[in-house]
């Protein structure tokens, strides 16, 4: 991108602030197909189209500050249609509690989603879309685009213990603050690039989740939970042939203001992550460098959400992982580089994100985020250890209700051993060194609802 372009960016930010105030819209999905939507099953078709231009002052490869892979230009993020039944319940599965009453009905539900475009590098799974003819591993570029069955299950509505959910299938994460399509698509993020915490965590899961109320009275705060099983990271068949635990809990205030969610999962993670298509986890273990078939990992993440009014949000995030003898942090952390003799380390991360929202008018809203994130240096697009801290702001309007778009400007510096940025070509993960310990990044992404 050259400076033309990066001024145009900025223009663009400057001119969304001094928009005129308008009547509220949402995104309008769903609108394409309406008159297929009209039917008797409560059956509805939606999509979206998300398109970007990035660049940084380093150049090319804009990974792992911009997390998923922005070679510097145009990328077609995602392209993605969705085909579902709601099920009417008094929770969300994966949100939490709402606040309408319980029905005493049993009712079903259902989600295909299917997506095209470059994000799909990481939305892949093993054992289901990863051999797709069309998504075999190329370069570490915007030119590879990759398709994928991103979610496919069913979702049952049981009227005991307050109001049940089950859902069976393949279904994106509980986990983390800014991941799956729970609410309207794309992902619920308020922020085109994601925190270093997010990474780090699993995309989907193919298994089963149980969502229910430990208490929901009347005018009262409420709390649920979920426990899944699950097989591991972004995988529909296992290596290992375990099966993860997920249990999360979801505190709500009485007036729906402040939000606590505490989730976590843990299991047997050896083998996991497949090198000859890069996918399922992006946190490899093996068992037989290792010498052992069990190697634990725990995830856990926290976040605090607090509207203080209509147009303000705060959300704060705090997160933790724990690798038994991880792969990358043994290999990346010596000089030179080779097959780790002792077959990996217990290693572990830990961060915490800061985020304010504020809504200017129905159209036009801003977001600014810090970050602070400390590794041993165990996953694929952040190998190397050490302490890693980044800066987001972005502004977002919406001129018509199909169409958003969002400039973004973001700065990463990094304190330890390696040079973690600006790194020479697109190579796929685990990425290499780079040639310095800072960028500054900058996008505009546009996206498109129907």
């Amino acid at each position: 991108m050259n400076k033309i372009t990066l001024k145009r960016a900025i223009a663009v930010s400057q001119f969304v602030v001094f928009t005129s105030m308008c009547h509220a819209e949402q995104p309008a999905q769903e609108w394409l197909f309406k008159d297929l939507n009209q039917n008797d099953y409560g059956i509805t078709v939606s999509g979206w189209a998300q398109a970007s231009v990035a660049d940084s002052n380093h150049g090319d490869q804009l990974t792992p500050a911009t997390v998923f892979r922005r070679e510097s230009g145009f990328t077609l993020d995602q392209m993605g249609i969705m085909i579902e039944k709601k099920v009417k319940s008094n929770l969300i599965s994966r949100v939490g509690p709402i606040p309408v009453e319980k029905s005493d009905r049993f009712d079903w539900g259902f989600n295909i989603t299917a997506m095209y475009g470059a994000d799909n590098f990481f939305f892949r799974t093993y054992g289901l879309d990863d051999d797709w003819g069309g998504n075999k591993v190329g370069n570490f570029g915007n030119t590879d685009y990759y398709s994928t069955l991103t979610q496919a299950y069913v979702e049952l509505y049981f009227p005991y213990l307050g109001g049940s959910n089950l859902m069976l299938g393949l279904f994106h994460t509980p986990l983390a603050n800014e991941i799956g399509f729970a609410l309207p698509s794309p992902a619920p993020t308020d922020f085109y690039t994601h925190t270093y915490s997010f990474i780090h965590g699993p995309a989907k899961h193919a298994g089963a989740l149980w969502s229910s109320y430990i208490f929901n009275q009347p005018n009262s705060t409420k709390l649920s939970y979920e426990l899944g099983l699950a097989k591991g990271y972004n995988s529909l068949q296992d290596i290992n042939n375990n099966w993860d635990v997920i249990g999360n809990l979801r505190w709500r205030s009485a007036d729906f203001k402040t939000w606590i969610d505490f989730e976590n999962i843990y299991g047997n993670s050896a083998d996991d992550s497949v090198s000859d298509c890069a996918c399922g986890s992006p946190i490899p273990s093996d068992s037989t460098l290792a010498h052992d078939n069990s190697l634990k990992r725990y995830q856990s993440y926290l976040t605090l959400t607090h509207h203080l009014d209509e147009k303000n949000t705060l959300i704060a995030e705090a997160s933790y992982g724990h690798q038994e003898k991880s792969l990358l942090a043994d290999v990346f952390n010596q000089i030179p580089y080779g097959t780790p003799k002792t077959g990996g380390k217990n290693a572990s991360w830990s961060g915490i994100d800061l985020s304010y929202l504020h809504k200017f008018n129905p159209k036009v809203s801003a977001a600014i985020r810090g970050e602070y994130f400390d590794t041993d240096g165990v996953h694929v697009l952040l190998p190397f250890s050490g302490s890693y801290r980044a800066l987001t702001s972005n502004i977002s309007w919406q001129p018509v209700p199909y169409l958003r778009l969002r400039p973004e400007i973001r700065y990463d510096w990094y304190s330890g051993h390696a040079k973690p940025y600006g790194a020479d070509g697109n190579y796929a993960p685990p990425l290499i060194h780079g040639r310095y310990d800072d960028q500054f990044s900058y996008s505009l992404d546009a996206t498109f609802f129907f």
